[in-house]
Formats: structure tokens, sequence, C-alpha cells
């Protein structure tokens, strides 16, 4: 099997606009879905919005001129070589890697994480939002997430410490023992509002505290774990590539870490970084909000690890679901089920496509 041609489709952006507190302005999110195919008629595909289309434009040769006639079994080298040895991570390196996971599960027509090696085949799952304007927003999300089977829900809500005390507060009123409560405030906090918000989130008995302030800031990180029982997570900013990733375990700076797999260096890099936190006996807790196939990017990692508890999805449910013809939900009892199809296990609706399209390249 030879990669035979390497295509991307940049889409229309979404009317919504997205943002995860204060600092952040609102934006528009705008997609490229990038395919990869081979002699044999398989089709790898990723869709995501951390590639921007001026990147693609300007990276689309020289990958073309580099995949096409490689064996996409050679994924290990191919993803080394496009990110300096996982030192120079980048989203379209990622978008590649994710694309070759996808062939090689049609190709051995196998779901990716049966070929990673599965360890369940189901994960709980948490709600996650973006930053809403009211704290009565918060909680009409929450109610409308519980009823749609979620038991964990996670809040990015304002960053700023007071406002946040008090959405966190107002959540956990009405959904105290009915779900898991956890806060991100996007690294938006100094050391003392982050130690101020905490106080709060151990008393409410929160799952989580995360990205509380930059993730540079390891000294920060480290009094913060020291401080609190509620496990700390962070180092989901981490643009540097895996080998930033061993000093928040060797310093005690995490509980668990972060990533953002399609950034980092895809399925590959997700499985590095899971396997170093299980020699630290240390949670791994990748993102996964994004498009369908970046959510199930990263469910087929957390489906072959024993240290993750849980996948996150955007909420609203379907707010990233464009293009698709299946796409992810939370079951009635708080869990995904693992995809039967092969590979990512997703179809795309290539009409929904083609309407979303504003260049081929």
């Amino acid at each position: 099997m030879k990669i035979e041609y390497v295509k991307a489709h940049v889409l229309r952006h979404l009317p919504q606009k997205f943002r995860w507190n204060e600092e952040i302005a609102p934006r528009h999110l705008q997609h490229v879905l990038l395919r990869i195919g081979t002699d044999e008629g398989h089709e790898g595909l990723c869709l995501t919005y951390l590639l921007p289309p001026g990147e693609i434009e300007g990276a689309i040769e020289g990958y073309r001129e580099y995949l096409v006639g490689q064996d996409p079994h050679d994924i290990e080298a191919i993803t080394s070589k496009l990110t300096s040895g996982y030192r120079i991570p980048s989203a379209a390196a990622s978008t590649v890697d994710i694309c070759l996971w996808d062939l090689l599960g049609k190709h051995h027509n196998e779901p990716v994480y049966r070929l990673l090696g599965a360890a369940r085949k189901r994960i709980k799952a948490y709600a996650s939002t973006f930053m809403y304007d009211t704290v009565q927003e918060y909680v009409d999300l929450a109610h409308e997430c519980y009823e749609q089977g979620f038991r964990a829900f996670k809040l990015h809500a304002f960053g700023v410490p007071d406002k946040d005390i008090e959405v966190c507060k107002a959540v956990h009123k009405e959904f105290a023992g009915k779900m898991d409560l956890m806060l991100d405030p996007v690294n938006a906090y100094d050391r003392l509002g982050a130690m101020k918000v905490g106080k709060v989130l151990e008393d409410l008995d929160f799952y989580w505290y995360e990205a509380p302030i930059a993730d540079a800031d390891l000294i920060g990180l480290q009094d913060l774990a020291r401080t609190f029982r509620i496990p700390i997570t962070a180092a989901e900013s981490v643009t540097e590539g895996l080998r930033e990733y061993p000093k928040y375990l060797v310093n005690n700076a995490v509980d668990s870490v972060r990533t953002v797999g399609d950034w980092i260096g895809g399925i590959s890099a997700m499985k590095k970084i899971a396997a170093l936190c299980d020699c630290f006996n240390a949670k791994f807790e990748p993102h996964s909000y994004g498009t369908t196939l970046i959510q199930a990017a990263h469910l087929h990692v957390m489906l072959a690890i024993h240290n993750c508890d849980f996948f996150e999805i955007p909420v609203p449910q379907g707010v990233l679901d464009l293009g698709m013809q299946d796409v992810i939900r939370c079951g009635k009892d708080g869990y995904v089920d693992a995809p039967t199809k092969p590979g990512l296990g997703y179809d795309v609706d290539w009409d929904k496509i083609k309407a979303l399209t504003v260049k081929e390249l």
C-alpha cells in the first residue's frame, strides 16, 4: 500500500463564535479537511480548526512531495520526520498523523483503538462548555446536559476568580452529588487568584482543577498541587514537543497531564505521553474539544489506555459536528461507546463537505 495523493478542503467558517474566557476574544473557527489516499482506494481523513488555511496552503506541496509513495504503515517514521523527532509539533503534522491512523484502520478493517491495543470499549464523558455571559446560562446548560445523560460537567467560565467562584457555586448547588464538576479557566489566573478559587473548589469537592495558571509557571503549579487535595491538571498549552512533559511529572507539578493531540503530534504522540504518565502513576487526560474526527482521534487513544478517566464532548452537543454523517454522543448512562466502523469510525457527509468548501487544494 502506497500513498497516492494528499488533498485538502478549506471550509467556510461556522456562524457560531467561540470564546473560553474573558481574556480570549470571540472568534469564528475555520476548518480544514485533510485527505490522504492510497493506491488501494483507502482514504484517511482529519477535519480540524487548529490547522489554519494559510498553513496548509503553504505546506501541502511539501507534504505531497514527502508523503506520496510512502507506505502508511511507516507512520512512526513519517510523524517523527514531520515533527523533528516530536520536538517541533504542528497542527499540520498532527493532522497528517491522524489521517494515517484512519488509513491504517480502514486498510485493516479495524477501529484505530484496536490497532493501538484495546484497553476497554467505553469511557465516561463530560460536557465541556464555552464561555457564556451569565451564571444562569451555565446552570441552564448543565440541566440540559444532565437530561442528555452527562454525569460530568466542565466549566469554561469567565477567567476572573470572583466571577468563576460564583458560577461554580451556582452549578454545584444544583448538581452536587449528581455530576462530577470541573473548572478550566484556561490559564487565566495569577497565583493568588488560583489559590482563592482552588480553596472554594476543594470545599465544593470538584473533580479536578484545570489550567488555573500559565503552564509555564512550574513553581506555581507545584504550589497548587501541594496545597490542594483536588487534582491539578495542566500542560495543554505546551508547544515545544514531547520533551517538555517530563518536568511536570518529575517536579510533582500536576496530578494529570493535559495535551492537545491535534497539535502535539496526533495519535502517535498521545500514546507516548500516556505511557510517560503511566510510568509516574499519573493520569493522562487529553482534551478532545474539536470536530467529530478530532474527538474520535482522542477517543481511540483513551480506549487504548487505562490511565484516563474522561472523554470531553463540546456542548451544546453538535456545535462542532460540521460535515458529518456520523457523530459522537453521550449515552443516557453517561458513557461513550467505542466506534465499530474501521479507522476513526465516523463517516463524513460529502454533500455537506462540498457545500461548505470554499477552496480545494
